[in-house]
């Protein structure tokens, strides 16, 4: 009676066979296309929020973003985006040293790509849309950067002012 109420030592265990997971399988998998077309169409709808609102609020949150280099982790400082601090600095980030309004392109593509990714057929054309994204943020950043020369806002950024400049 004492040997079966015994538990039986590590060496009577069978060993646990450890799972393989694969790259190319996980993939294929429909549920990492559901997950990355809802993480891309989230980050098109960030940036389209975080870009609004500093089409309206660019006046007040720049002297913050500009003079402050903790400016993200700084939880006493107050900016007028909507999206907050992290908001505020992407699309400074964006619009001010990026492409100017042109930026807003960017949310089309991760919109499409979203899309494409969530129903998981090809609603839209990604590299047509990459394409037209490529080509409109040179064109859009340094016509506006020309025409809107002498303008507060950096309607081209600072590349398209780069550019401008060059050309």
């Amino acid at each position: 009676k004492s040997s079966k109420s015994k538990t039986p030592g590590p060496e009577k265990f069978k060993p646990e066979k450890e799972e393989q997971v694969r790259v190319k399988d996980l993939v294929k998998d429909e549920r990492t296309h559901k997950i990355a077309g809802t993480v891309a169409l989230l980050v098109s709808l960030f940036l389209f929020i975080a870009f609004a609102s500093y089409l309206v609020t660019w006046k007040e949150d720049q002297d913050k973003v500009f003079n402050n280099p903790a400016f993200l982790w700084d939880n006493d400082l107050k900016v007028s985006n909507l999206l907050g601090r992290l908001g505020a600095y992407i699309s400074h980030f964006f619009i001010r040293k990026g492409f100017g309004i042109a930026s807003l392109l960017f949310c089309t593509f991760f919109f499409v790509v979203g899309i494409n990714l969530l129903v998981n057929r090809k609603v839209f054309s990604i590299w047509r849309n990459l394409r037209y994204v490529t080509i409109g943020l040179l064109i859009a950043s340094v016509s506006l950067a020309s025409v809107f020369a002498g303008a507060d806002f950096p309607f081209g950024g600072a590349e398209g002012k780069m550019i401008n400049n060059w050309m």
